[in-house]
């Protein structure tokens, strides 16, 4: 399931710049493409970089959501995004679950409900 554009933030392509806010003023600005996964944890999310630490944001992940260009993210599972550039392999679980394995050496689930589309998705990637 690709996620939808938001309609606040006009057209954003895979090379878009995401402006993050931390604690008060501070800004950072990183391209999108260089985002791995995000993976959500009760009102904070998990940003996995390429080339930088990790870093906690205090916002959800419907809210990081639609700020990313929904032709690189999929939302693969209730507390993961990631960007479908970065996915190595698939694999199906004896469970029913699916997990995607990154080029970063993370692992991440795929929803039963989800998994048909999201390896629909990457195969034809």
């Amino acid at each position: 399931m690709l996620i939808p554009s938001s309609s606040s933030s006009g057209s954003v392509t895979s090379d878009s710049v995401l402006q993050l806010y931390f604690r008060g003023s501070r800004q950072h600005v990183f391209q999108s493409s260089d985002l791995v996964c995000l993976q959500g944890d009760g009102n904070y999310t998990w940003l996995h970089w390429r080339d930088h630490p990790s870093i906690i944001m205090p916002k959800t992940l419907k809210q990081l959501a639609g700020i990313l260009p929904a032709e690189s993210f999929a939302r693969v599972h209730r507390n993961s995004i990631v960007n479908c550039q970065y996915v190595e392999r698939v694999e199906r679980l004896k469970t029913g679950l699916g997990a995607i394995h990154l080029k970063n050496g993370m692992v991440v689930p795929i929803s039963r409900r989800r998994w048909e589309l999201i390896y629909d998705l990457l195969r034809n990637a």
